[in-house]
């Protein structure tokens, strides 16, 4: 059996879900609260001492850290195998594995800097130093409570800008040879991508690509009308809160001509 704790919104869970939607694979939900900090609790560190989801529960094995689930998913079906053939492009395939991981950074900095900062802005100075208080890794701690503070003035958010730029410019680059990071075969590299693509279009950034890149803008629009995108979404993530997600985005980077570079 397989089962999947995840959060609703969260991105990596978000990745993870698009993969298992490709592969066609049922899986149980083992849903975790994030902005209720249900990540923190002593039953979810049991499943994941360091408090962060996807985790991959599958016949009671535990698989961590979402590049890696999504490639293990990728095995357990010969339905729509996502990883190539050829040696060469799984290493490609792999390496965009792990710049995800800097990726998410970026793109986590750009969510707390608006629409998380939101919400966590009504709890108290008490409250809020146990959430950090809470978190193992101590310097992401640091950093939260410092985009929660300073917002997009925070120096974490032109770093995070300039990142995640330099993402839509290499996939543009990479797509000069196909449809697809791969070439012509949509692929395991495509699918673990698509979820930071779809946070920044909630945030709503995306002239991060739509301005400059037009292979990445036109590779991002294939990949979202792929029944996998909605299989992973619709039944987790309310309308609504995408609404909000975006006029939080805009009132914390489109009002300030501090970030045109990017987005104009």
């Amino acid at each position: 059996m397989l089962a999947l704790y995840h959060g609703a919104n969260s991105v990596c869970s978000i990745k993870v879900r698009i993969v298992l939607a490709e592969k066609g694979l049922e899986w149980e939900s083992r849903h975790i609260d994030l902005p209720k900090g249900e990540q923190f609790s002593e039953a979810f560190r049991k499943v994941n001492p360091a408090a962060i989801v996807p985790v991959l529960d599958h016949d009671g094995k535990l698989i961590y850290e979402s590049s890696v689930i999504s490639e293990y998913v990728d095995t357990l079906s010969d339905e729509n195998p996502l990883m190539p053939d050829d040696p060469y492009l799984q290493a490609k395939t792999r390496t965009w594995g792990i710049l995800t991981l800097s990726y998410h950074d970026a793109v986590n900095t750009l969510t707390f800097a608006s629409y998380m900062r939101q919400g966590l802005l009504k709890k108290s100075p008490e409250e809020l130093a146990a959430r950090w208080a809470a978190m193992p890794d101590r310097i992401k701690a640091k950093k939260m409570a410092d985009l929660i503070e300073n917002g997009a003035a925070s120096d974490y958010v032109p770093v995070a800008f300039g990142r995640l730029s330099r993402m839509c410019e290499i996939v543009n680059d990479d797509l000069a040879n196909g449809p697809w990071l791969m070439g012509d075969a949509h692929g395991l590299a495509d699918a673990m991508l698509a979820a930071y693509f779809f946070r920044l279009e909630c945030i709503g950034v995306q002239g991060l690509w739509e301005s400059r890149y037009p292979r990445t803008t036109d590779w991002y629009n294939r990949v979202k009308a792929r029944p996998s995108m909605s299989i992973a979404n619709d039944k987790w993530i309310d309308p609504k809160m995408v609404e909000g997600i975006t006029a939080a985005g805009h009132a914390a980077f489109l009002t300030d001509d501090s970030f045109d570079e990017y987005l104009a």
